[in-house]
């Protein structure tokens, strides 16, 4: 077994991982100012990035590179039935009911 510094990461480099860390604190702080600039409350965002090699050679994002950003804010239903647990909400209800909740659930602000 290997003894990693930074478990679940092929990068060992600590001064990169404490950079991307810091990098990351900037993202999440980014959206909170962006949220908060724009009086919005949401419970998670989604930010996704693919073939990313050409747009980082080139500097900027190309047409290679499908991306997708998120806001969710999610219904006091799917809440109580998926986040809380909350078992008085979920007496009687069934797989489809669940389904049901979970599908209807549409992103707050959503690009791509």
């Amino acid at each position: 077994m290997e003894n990693k510094k930074f478990y679940m990461q092929q990068c060992q480099d600590e001064q990169l991982t404490n950079d991307f860390r810091k990098f990351h604190e900037s993202l999440v702080n980014q959206v909170i100012d962006f949220c908060k600039t724009h009086n919005i409350t949401i419970d998670e965002f989604h930010l996704n990035a693919d073939s990313l090699e050409d747009s980082i050679k080139f500097g900027s994002w190309q047409s290679c590179t499908d991306s997708c950003l998120s806001f969710e804010k999610f219904t006091d239903e799917y809440k109580k039935a998926f986040i809380y647990m909350d078992r008085d909400f979920l007496k009687g209800k069934d797989k489809r009911d669940l389904d049901n909740i979970s599908l209807s659930q549409k992103p707050f602000l959503f690009s791509m």
